[in-house]
């Protein structure tokens, strides 16, 4: 999709020339997008919610200077993805052990404690995204958990498309290490629902 076809960018044009309603319909759309993607760079619900406040603060502050260079998403999650990685780099928001590092072995759940095992993996998983080293998380969120191309992402992240793919590709495997103990839980649990 260019730019200029693109309903979002044409709404961003329209905040940028007074109309504040359309900055409202913008937040409305992309709100729970954008807490969400914080939530999982981050961590925490919370700071999912701190994250996407400022975020749409900065949309707000930046009208008078955008220029829709690319699909309005890639430009929101630049915003995005750079406040979260400061965020980051400011408040060590990885969880430790008392070795430093992320203890994500499952509890024993069975039977009728199936639901809270499900939660504890999803944490598991929270856990395991936000210990991911920045670059490697964004890449892997915006690729497949908010759904933008590889090219959308390396413009988002200032990189080649093959750094990007790279990037995935070191993040999911990381996943996949730091979770092996869930996964046999993990598909016990597919299995039971």
């Amino acid at each position: 999709m260019h730019p200029e076809t693109d309903p979002d960018v044409l709404e961003m044009l329209a905040f940028s020339r007074g109309d504040e309603e359309a900055f409202v319909r913008l937040y409305r759309t992309w709100r729970d997008r954008v807490v969400n993607f914080a939530r999982r760079m981050l961590g925490d619900a919370a700071s999912g919610e701190e994250a996407a406040q400022e975020v749409f603060l900065r949309l707000y502050e930046a009208r008078k200077r955008y220029e829709p260079r690319s699909r309005f998403s890639t430009f929101l999650y630049r915003i995005a993805t750079n406040h979260c990685l400061k965020m980051r780099e400011r408040h060590d928001q990885r969880f430790t052990d008392r070795d430093g590092e992320m203890d994500l072995r499952p509890s024993a759940a069975t039977g009728a404690e199936d639901h809270a095992a499900q939660g504890e993996l999803r944490q598991a998983l929270l856990r395991a995204l936000s210990a991911l080293p920045d670059r490697q998380g964004a890449a892997l969120l915006l690729c497949h958990y908010d759904g933008l191309s590889y090219e959308e992402t390396a413009e988002v992240l200032g990189v080649s498309e093959g750094a990007v793919k790279s990037l995935v590709h070191r993040a999911r495997s990381a996943l996949m290490e730091r979770l092996g103990p869930w996964m046999d839980q993990a598909k016990g649990l597919s299995h039971a629902v």
